[in-house]
């Protein structure tokens, strides 16, 4: 078969167009950075999904598509670029709709995020659960999906809505808690640490984004980790797969979400809303749907990627640093005021 994925340059991206060369399909990667693969057999566009005349010639050029995978996004990470995050997570997915409206393009699978939600949640949280976000990123998140839904009655659209998206290659934030593992500093909890997160590798991600292309399912579907074990217990395990002791410290919930949220405000740590309410709240995806009509299933649990994704940045770090234009979740992140945290740990 025949596939657009934009956002193909990035780090999910690639581990999807892996994984559908592997299985003999033919991809065409759009996105707005240049390509930096050295051994690529797919086709490449750059170009950027809110230039819709400039899109649509791409997978024009490219042939009959039968699906595209639509990954593009803009994070939430640089406070600066919210006007571009919406251009791009709102309106460049209204383009890739229209487009596929147009050239007739059966099926779009779009990856969403947890982040269209915000509260603690005690029980798992399926896709009856209504959304409610309470920063940009997971707001205009859910805007696209709306997008995709409004395009019903003329493409088909699967919403697989992810948590933070994890295995080899994953860099971004996760590189400040590596340093701190590595050199055997203290980590931090808020709180008790009890709290637990859904996580899900990028491998298993890529395998429900074909399922859900392949099949004649539509609609919305969660998906994430099994087991998903709480917070102190993934630092503890993370520390004893490097060998490092786990020195780990409990601070004061409201006190530290405080100085947390005046840091990001101020521009002073890269930790925004999402990434300081993972590190309190209890956020774990019902994923009984994904698995009842996809078939899909998680492959690895949330210690089993993160120590993958460690070892490869120790193994590539020199290398890491050195290479640029990189999206943000394959180069590492400014730790920013963390790092003096870092120092005195």
């Amino acid at each position: 078969m025949r596939f657009v994925v934009t956002g193909g340059a990035g780090f999910f991206g690639s581990v999807l167009i892996q994984q559908l060369e592997q299985a003999g399909h033919e991809v065409l990667s759009v996105d707005c950075l240049a390509d930096t693969s050295l051994d690529a057999r797919y086709y490449t566009a750059q170009v950027d999904i809110t230039d819709r005349e400039a899109l649509k010639q791409a997978i024009r050029t490219f042939g009959t598509v039968d699906g595209i995978f639509h990954l593009a996004a803009v994070l939430a990470h640089d406070r600066r670029q919210f006007r571009r995050l919406w251009s791009t997570n709102v309106d460049g997915t209204y383009n890739v709709m229209e487009i596929a409206r147009e050239l007739s393009i059966p099926k779009v699978v779009f990856t969403s995020s947890n982040c269209v939600f915000a509260t603690h949640f005690d029980k798992h949280v399926d896709e009856l659960v209504p959304p409610s976000p309470v920063e940009e990123y997971g707001r205009s998140k859910l805007a696209a999906e709306e997008v995709v839904i409004s395009y019903d009655a003329t493409v088909s659209g699967v919403i697989i809505r992810c948590p933070t998206i994890i295995s080899a290659g994953r860099l971004g934030l996760l590189t400040i808690l590596f340093d701190f593992v590595r050199e055997g500093r203290r980590l931090y909890v808020l709180g008790s640490g009890d709290n637990r997160y859904s996580f899900i590798y990028a491998p298993d991600l890529a395998e429900a984004c074909l399922l859900a292309m392949t099949s004649s399912c539509t609609g919305i579907y969660h998906i994430g980790s099994d087991n998903v074990p709480t917070l102190r217990q993934l630092y503890g395990g993370l520390a004893a797969f490097t060998g490092k002791p786990a020195r780990i410290v409990s601070v004061p919930t409201a006190p530290a979400m405080l100085a947390l949220k005046g840091l990001y405000m101020l521009g002073l740590s890269p930790l925004g809303p999402y990434h300081y309410r993972m590190l309190a709240a209890n956020f774990v995806f019902d994923t009984r749907k994904a698995k009842k009509d996809l078939g899909w299933a998680p492959t690895k649990t949330n210690l089993e990627m993160l120590c993958e994704a460690y070892s490869y940045y120790v193994e590539h770090r020199d290398d890491i640093r050195n290479q640029k234009g990189l999206s943000p979740h394959r180069s590492p992140a400014r730790a920013g005021i963390i790092n003096l945290l870092r120092m005195i740990s």
